[in-house]
């Protein structure tokens, strides 16, 4: 369980972690952002994952106060952010996606929602898409049932319903408590990502935040949505343009990620009955678009996320590597 006389944080300091694969100019946005954050003495660690557009030498050349930290070749999401909690030395370790902008005052929501909560391991964010709209952030842990709509479509379709909220799946309770918060903007304590971490790098793309969020909660520790601390997320811009990818995500990355999850919490029978879940919902998901693609004015774009599915299905057909 967790001591709170050892984990008060009256004097934190924040470090914050940015991977980047070529994406130099959200970057730059990003950084750019940092500076309405309210935490002007914030440590900036930027892991520049082998890209090809120059992003170190323009990180460098605007912010030369930044660690800029260089991959010898592309490592990946996790083994980025683990590469570069090891430069930083705050008692915080604030993971976040190269394609987001902090809020006015974010950071010092976020410092504050961890010096205020001694029990709080994780915090989150509160992702708004660029048009302000809620955004995926945080949620229970997933379901059968919850697999089965994710990968059907039909998930996506409940939460264009009004007043339908962000938290998939499940909601926040007392205090913003869920299970998990997803790793776009996802801020851990020091103690806890020395005892709980780092990122499993064994996951594709997914599941990496999910499967922290669950040590730390296995080691007594809170997992929250921190009021303020507010990110707008772009979403998807390095994975998008993947090859399988089927608009801001990767179904094979995805689906078999929650596989290897599931198989990690709850063993093999049960990850066994997660790939099921998906499976049928990928097969309702590319039923429903043989028949709606007659009608879409983009052909060609919609044959290509198509195949992603039609990817993401075959990856699921034998037992995943891992996961048992």
């Amino acid at each position: 369980m967790v001591d709170s006389r050892s984990s008060g944080m009256e004097s934190s300091t924040l470090s914050v972690v940015i991977p980047t694969h070529d994406t130099r100019e959200l970057t730059l946005r990003c950084l750019a952002s940092l500076r309405r954050g309210g935490v002007p003495s914030a440590e900036v660690v930027v892991v520049d994952d082998a890209s090809s557009d120059g992003t170190a030498d323009a990180v460098r050349a605007r912010y030369p106060g930044i660690t800029v930290v260089e991959t010898e070749g592309n490592i990946g999401f996790s083994r980025a952010v683990n590469l570069g909690a090891a430069r930083a030395t705050g008692d915080l370790i604030l993971a976040l996606n190269s394609d987001t902008e902090v809020g006015d005052g974010a950071l010092a929501a976020l410092v504050a929602g961890f010096s205020e909560d001694r029990t709080l391991g994780v915090g989150g964010a509160e992702l708004i898409d660029p048009d302000g709209t809620p955004q995926w952030r945080a949620g229970k842990w997933p379901t059968r049932s919850w697999l089965f709509a994710q990968a059907s479509g039909l998930g996506s379709l409940l939460n264009r319903l009004p007043g339908r909220g962000k938290v998939v799946p499940g909601g926040a309770g007392e205090g913003g408590r869920v299970d998990w918060v997803t790793g776009a903007a996802m801020a851990i304590r020091r103690e806890v990502w020395e005892r709980c971490g780092p990122f499993d790098t064994d996951y594709r793309f997914y599941c990496q935040d999910l499967d922290l969020c669950f040590a730390a909660r296995q080691a007594g520790w809170s997992v929250a949505v921190i009021p303020g601390f507010a990110v707008l997320h772009h979403r998807g811009a390095t994975i998008s343009v993947a090859s399988g990818a089927s608009g801001a995500f990767h179904p094979a990355h995805l689906w078999t990620d929650l596989v290897r999850f599931t198989g990690k919490r709850e063993g093999a029978r049960a990850a066994v009955r997660a790939a099921a879940a998906l499976r049928g919902g990928a097969r309702v998901r590319l039923a429903g678009r043989a028949i709606a693609g007659v009608f879409s004015p983009d052909r060609d774009a919609w044959e290509r996320d198509s195949a992603g599915y039609r990817e993401g299905l075959e990856a699921l057909k034998d037992p995943i590597d891992g996961a048992a």
